[in-house]
């Protein structure tokens, strides 16, 4: 073989050793990427069930010990959950609507982040609306379950959720489901008067679907919100009446 010859295989070796350290050197990073992902999932997961676990009992019976939950963060205002789902949360709510997006509820770091309520609220689920938001995660937590109110036969079997707060226990009926934008005149945290009318309008004007659950301007009303993907800053949003358990 000629010295240009080996030259040229010489390149060609060199060539392919590039290529491959670069594959292995993707794979590497693709893989601790995942780790990564994986890992905060599961530690957020296995946070949540801790808190669960302290401070309710087993199988949901709304008997939540406030005082255990205080203890870990004081800024909780309640409880959601729904029967046959993942949506099983303390809720809490901060002086602004960015802390507790990567803040779990035992204040450490997570992706997951919180359950929590829009920090304009006057007085969560004391007043006409309260909105409560949450992320909605790819592992399922959170409320990634919003998302399966697209299906009206999931919300036919799924119509009530349970809301808990210190003061009372009370069952959050689903009146509609909506695909809306993150500036939508519901996510207005105190509305007032005349402005109640026009809550129900947007909410007339937007739902895919509505129940036989009816709205009063004297009811109170919670609006649940997480993402959607469809276009820039759409939402997917359960309204719901609470009712006192009886």
């Amino acid at each position: 073989m000629s010295k240009r010859g080996d030259e040229r295989n010489k390149i060609h070796r060199i060539a392919l050793d590039v290529i491959i350290v670069c594959l292995l050197c993707i794979v590497a990073v693709s893989g601790y990427k995942i780790y990564t992902i994986v890992s905060g999932y599961l530690s957020s997961q296995n946070a949540y069930k801790d808190i669960r676990q302290e401070v309710a009992e087993e199988g949901f019976t709304g008997d939540i010990d406030w005082d255990k939950l205080r203890k870990t963060n004081e800024d909780v205002v309640g409880w959601i959950y729904l029967k046959d789902s993942n949506i099983d949360y303390p809720i809490v709510k901060s002086h602004d609507n960015k802390e507790y997006l990567t803040t779990l509820f035992d204040k450490t770091y997570g992706v997951s982040g919180s359950i929590f309520v829009d920090c304009e609220t006057d007085s969560p689920f004391n007043q006409f609306n309260t909105v409560v938001y949450g992320h909605h995660m790819k592992d399922g937590s959170m409320f990634n379950n919003l998302k399966k109110f697209k299906d009206r036969d999931y919300a036919d079997s799924h119509s009530r959720f349970e809301l808990i707060t210190p003061d009372a226990k009370y069952h959050l009926d689903v009146a509609a489901f909506l695909n809306c934008p993150s500036d939508s005149y519901i996510y207005n945290p105190n509305i007032a008067g005349d402005g109640r009318g026009e809550f129900f309008q947007t909410i007339n004007n937007l739902a895919e679907y509505k129940t036989e659950v009816k709205l009063k301007e004297n009811d109170k009303i919670v609006v649940l919100s997480t993402c959607a993907y469809e276009y820039e800053g759409a939402r997917y949003v359960i309204i719901g009446k609470l009712t006192p358990w009886s």
